[in-house]
């Protein structure tokens, strides 16, 4: 498990993602104290609690987050399809 400030899990967001890709756990420092472990998720129902309307609207905004141009942007519509083929 690799420890990380807040800080730089903003600054090292892409790194993180890649490196959960890979199996890697993260424990997430705030004020010298640990708030959360951060880790991989190894199978769907990990998320019982994340309904498909959280996952699509998250799926959305992170799709919608600003990297994109704006004719590059999916509905509500085109990710409940894409969503559907899991």
């Amino acid at each position: 498990m690799v420890s990380l400030s807040v800080k730089e899990l903003r600054e090292q967001l892409p790194f993180v993602r890649s490196e959960l890709k890979k199996g890697t756990s993260f424990l997430i420092i705030y004020q010298s104290k640990p708030i959360a472990k951060l880790s991989p998720v190894d199978d769907l129902s990990d998320l019982e609690e994340a309904t498909d309307e959280d996952i699509e609207l998250a799926a959305m905004a992170d799709f919608n987050s600003g990297e994109n141009s704006e004719d590059e942007f999916l509905t509500k519509t085109e990710i409940a399809h894409y969503m559907s083929l899991r």
